[in-house]
């Protein structure tokens, strides 16, 4: 397995928004925020991050004081290696708003998409509304626990899933990925985060 991780490209992909409506399952929440938005640390994130934007769709936790998940321009940067490097078959960890969804649907290079999730409310929030097309695939199950049906094989993977309580850190958690998937995936990528541009 190579595991692919760019630190430069160029960003030929404007930001996108997600077109998620509000609403509660369990202990997860979509939200609207605004610039103005003063709850769920937003102005810290806003300023760490450098945000421009106005309004964002954000997917909130009660486990976790902050977003877990937003259409923001940082997420936008972040995820430039994902655009680039995504071609044939795909797997990806986690749903989070569908984000990615609303570039992928436009990469005529990406053949399926198999996407793996392991809370059923964020399924439940944001799984009928994120974009999609006969191409995608969605599995309930933990992708640090999952096995994939015997003979599956994706061309491109990319992990984003660690969450804040989990009990691995991320640099255990982005180990396990690679040993776990060594045989299914051809290539791979993490979210990291990158700093806002100058």
């Amino acid at each position: 397995m190579i595991f692919k991780y760019q630190l430069t490209m160029s960003d030929d992909m404007a930001r996108r928004r997600v077109q998620i409506p509000e609403g509660v399952s369990g202990g997860f929440e979509i939200a609207h925020f605004r610039d103005t938005t003063t709850t769920h640390m937003w102005q810290t994130y806003r300023d760490m991050k450098n945000e421009p934007h106005s309004r964002y769709t954000v997917l909130l936790s009660d486990q976790c004081p902050m977003p877990i998940m937003q259409d923001s321009e940082a997420e936008h940067r972040e995820h430039q290696d994902f655009f680039a490097n995504a071609n044939g078959s795909v797997l990806i960890a986690g749903l989070g708003i569908g984000f990615v969804n609303e570039y992928l649907k436009d990469m005529d290079n990406v053949t399926s998409i198999t996407i793996v999730e392991k809370y059923q409310d964020v399924i439940d929030l944001v799984w009928p509304y994120c974009e999609k097309d006969d191409r995608y695939t969605l599995i309930h199950d933990d992708i640090e626990t999952w096995v994939p049906p015997e003979g599956s094989y994706w061309d491109y993977a990319w992990f984003d899933a660690w969450v804040f309580n989990n009990p691995l850190d991320y640099s255990q958690h982005m180990t396990l990925m690679q040993e776990r998937y060594a045989d299914y995936i051809g290539a791979s990528g993490q979210w990291i985060s990158k700093p806002p541009e100058a």
